[in-house]
């Protein structure tokens, strides 16, 4: 019954943050986390070394491009190594088991690395220089059977957060692009992602941030199953959503998800990084904290 839920999904909820607060001690040494993942590793620098480059066909990212500008999205094949794949996968499976939100596998390096080595996906879309948004980070683990009630699993209906794009105003490219990676196979049954192309949308090319339900027609919705490992992306005009998940999906889904923008523009947020940025442990952290809307969540004792 969706009441019955809700209801339940808000103790769970309040139960996990009160967990996350009487643990925030634990959460902030770098050494339990190594100790919870040690095929993971956090350095001050997780894209050093290099990342080798993903081999991307030019004609994905041309058709990458075409339908990001039509529909608002895109979805590419695999294009990830499935050994970086599993080892990110087990590892936030890991933060979960462990009572913490899933998105405290954006400690390990390996959270960033999985970004990087993708040039000839995003240059196309962003230009060269294009930077690293971490205020929309965030991993996903959504439980089977999930019924999307929770603050930490599946998000309702919106558009991402940064406000009106000049770019998709001027009904060019965007210049924010949401990027997220499934780290497990994706169906329907699985909470996947959903989202209202932008044809479909009256709101999207307007300053329009709400989600008016009333103004979309249900059989213009699009669902997006993806392969663990491809790249998914979206205008941060889109309407988008993951889905209640089936008792009947065969896992968990998990995602990993970060915002890139073009690197020739001022930054859309503070919180915003180049490819060879140095990221500490306790940056980590705030970027961790701010997602979860509680910035003096761990104030001094990261060590």
């Amino acid at each position: 019954m969706p009441g019955r839920d809700r209801i339940e999904a808000g103790f769970e909820q309040v139960r996990a943050e009160r967990f996350l607060h009487s643990h925030r001690d634990q959460a902030a040494d770098a050494a339990f986390w190594r100790g919870l993942n040690p095929r993971l590793t956090i350095s001050d620098r997780p894209f050093a070394p290099a990342v080798t480059p993903a081999p991307v066909d030019p004609a994905v990212a041309s058709r990458a491009a075409a339908q990001l500008l039509e529909e608002g999205c895109y979805l590419t094949p695999p294009l990830l190594a499935q050994g970086a794949v599993e080892a990110l996968r087990t590892g936030v499976e890991r933060v979960v088991e462990a009572g913490f939100p899933p998105v405290f596998a954006c400690v390990y390096d390996e959270f960033y690395r999985a970004f990087a080595g993708l040039d000839g996906l995003f240059t196309p879309l962003l230009g060269a220089g294009y930077l690293l948004g971490l205020h929309g980070l965030w991993t996903f683990l959504v439980p089977a059977g999930d019924p999307a009630y929770a603050r930490w699993t599946a998000l309702a209906p919106h558009r991402d957060s940064l406000g009106p794009d000049p770019a998709v105003l001027a009904r060019r490219l965007p210049s924010v692009v949401t990027v997220w990676i499934p780290l497990t196979d994706v169906t329907p049954l699985d909470s996947c992602m959903y989202l209202v192309p932008a044809a479909c949308d009256p709101d999207y090319y307007s300053e329009e941030r709400g989600v008016r339900p009333e103004r979309i027609r249900l059989q213009d919705v699009r669902a997006l199953p993806a392969a663990a490992g491809s790249v998914v992306g979206w205008s941060t005009h889109a309407v988008h959503w993951g889905s209640r998940s089936s008792r009947f999906a065969e896992g968990p889904r998990v995602a990993v998800t970060a915002y890139l923008q073009r690197g020739d523009l001022p930054p859309r947020h503070p919180f915003t990084v180049d490819f060879g940025a140095k990221l500490p442990f306790g940056t980590r952290l705030a970027w961790i904290a701010e997602s979860l809307h509680e910035p003096d969540l761990f104030g001094r004792v990261a060590r």
